[in-house]
């Protein structure tokens, strides 16, 4: 079998040979590596999954496990007891500590595989919330001199809850060890797989070495002996004139001719090629007949570098002609936009102080429809001011500035929220600690605002939420500024980014429609994007991405 294989590996090329021999074998060893990182790395994300989120999860539940019972204890004993101590710790579980643990677990249960136990514990957590209630009503009519009846009624109302909600606890916990269960043996299946896959494939590998060597033995390493004396001289840079012959008729022995010829032109080639790389670009390239390829290669780059010498002069004064014209109609249009905006609001201003004095002399005789129509003609002055300071921040927006430093994220959103003031009816949550990043600090301030702004202005849902997070992706910090609200349909996802447009009536929310705009050029003329996750009535979510700092000169 082996004879009948090479007999028809013989009647092939040289380099067919070699190419199906050494193909065969980088073939099945590129899929053993292959399959062999691919199931480890399933592995090794299986291990990530496990002790990043399930592990701290199964605590996690724990924790608020342990949390309501104590709440239960402690309520037990400002009634039972009178306990003072009971009643400051109860407060505090109340205040601070449930609510911690509920973030810190409600992010954990973002892990896919895990959505069953999010869903039971946001129920949980709603049911807890009543239950809370409960212990709040019971610190106020519950007093070291005063345990009526109406707060045992009131305690076992809350024993009796949190029983209920200690069993749905405990089965939140088995779900996610379950689940945890579950990927362990995903591991332990990958890991047999992996060892059963590489012994396959080692097996295979030996054979086909084996077959290879035998066939490039006696089909190639044999017969490249009785030329690798001839191409040795070559191999070591050396330009000689051959003067042995061959009687081969292979592909071989085509290399041995080839070889004759290709040393009769190189030298003389060689020289030009010298004489080119020196500069001297007037020198006479010999040719060998029309189809010298290197020849006319090396006649080609002597032309090219002749006109790219003759041009270079000629494009580095059309370049610092373009950079100056560009400088000065930046200037101009800096120029233009402030005495643009300068002008339009002179006689705004002049109308709005006019509409104040008529109003004023025409007090007592105007009628409410009067008045009316004076309202709406100080808002439209007004309106119009805010168009055209928007109109002026946003021909600023993102320009290259000098004043680019490592800016504190941290800062940046705490700054923005005080400014925004945000009603106690807004939930906030932040990222634990935003990186920084490498901006001009007004800049990312115009983000931030105009994003939860924009997420405070919009959302009109009784209990409003407002995420503020961040990850890494690529060579990119990817922020993320989202909300409960409205939402907004996909076939206007383009439209909120240009400037003038909103979804809102001007009536109904004041808003000139720039924000979004503006966050878009300054981001993108940062080398970042920005795009909207949303559907109407579930919400919405905007991103925009800003470059790692030390990868922004990569």
């Amino acid at each position: 079998m082996l004879n009948r294989l090479l007999n028809i590996l013989n009647n092939l090329s040289t380099g067919s040979r070699s190419a199906i021999s050494y193909f065969t074998i980088i073939f099945f060893a590129l899929l053993a590596s292959i399959t062999a990182i691919v199931l480890l790395q399933f592995s090794k994300n299986i291990d990530e999954r496990l002790s990043k989120n399930f592990a701290p999860a199964i605590n996690a539940t724990k924790d608020i496990h342990l949390i309501i019972d104590e709440s239960n204890r402690h309520s037990a004993a400002i009634v039972n007891q009178n306990d003072k101590a009971s009643r400051l710790k109860l407060q505090k579980i109340l205040d601070k500590q449930y609510r911690r643990r509920k973030i810190f677990l409600i992010e954990l249960f973002q892990e896919p595989g895990l959505d069953k136990a999010k869903k039971m514990f946001i129920t949980v957590d709603q049911a807890y919330s009543e239950v809370m209630v409960k212990q709040r009503e019971l610190l106020k009519i519950t007093t070291p001199v005063n345990n009526t009846e109406a707060s045992q009624k009131l305690l076992a109302e809350i024993k009796e809850d949190i029983r209920r909600l200690e069993l749905n606890i405990d089965e939140i916990e088995r779900n996610v060890i379950d689940a945890s269960n579950f990927l362990q043996s995903e591991k332990y299946k990958s890991y047999r797989t992996l060892r059963f896959s590489l012994l396959i494939m080692m097996i295979i590998l030996v054979l086909i070495a084996g077959i290879s060597l035998i066939i490039t033995n006696e089909t190639i390493v044999n017969p490249v002996k009785q030329v690798s004396e001839l191409l040795k001289i070559m191999g070591k840079g050396e330009i000689v004139k051959f003067e042995e012959t061959t009687e081969r008729k292979d592909e071989i022995g085509d290399m041995i001719e080839s070889a004759k010829n290709l040393s009769l032109g190189m030298k003389n080639k060689a020289d030009v090629a010298f004489q080119i790389g020196k500069g001297n670009y007037e020198i006479e390239v010999p040719l060998q007949g029309k189809n010298d390829k290197l020849g006319r290669a090396l006649l080609e780059m002597r032309n090219n570098l002749m006109q790219s010498k003759q041009t270079e002069a000629k494009n580095l004064h059309e370049l610092e002609l373009y950079t100056k014209n560009l400088e000065k109609r930046n200037k101009e249009l800096d120029q233009f936009a402030y005495i643009t905006s300068h002008d339009l609001k002179s006689p705004l201003r002049g109308i709005n102080n006019l509409a104040e004095w008529i109003e004023e002399d025409m007090r007592e005789s105007m009628t409410d429809e009067t008045r009316k129509y004076f309202q709406m003609l100080k808002g439209r002055v007004h309106r119009m001011e805010a168009l055209i300071n928007s109109l002026l921040k946003y021909s600023r927006a993102g320009r290259i500035s000098n004043e680019i430093e490592l800016v504190n994220i941290n800062v940046v959103v705490k700054e923005v929220l005080k400014r925004l003031s945000p009603d106690n009816k807004f939930a906030i949550y932040l990222d634990n600690n935003f990186p920084n990043v490498m901006a001009n600090y007004q800049d990312m301030d115009d983000i931030f605002y105009e994003l939860i702004s924009n997420a405070m202005k919009h959302n009109f849902n009784a209990s409003p939420i407002i995420n503020v997070t961040y990850k890494t992706e690529n060579n990119y910090f990817v922020f993320c500024v989202a909300d409960n609200g409205s939402g907004i349909s996909k076939e206007y996802h383009q439209k909120i980014f240009t400037i003038f447009q909103t979804l809102e009536t001007r009536d109904k929310v004041e808003s000139v429609g720039a924000g979004l705009a503006i966050v878009k050029k300054i981001v993108e003329e940062n080398g970042g994007a920005v795009w909207i996750e949303s559907e109407e009535g579930a919400g919405a979510k905007f991103y925009f991405k800003w470059l790692i700092p030390n990868t922004q000169n990569s």
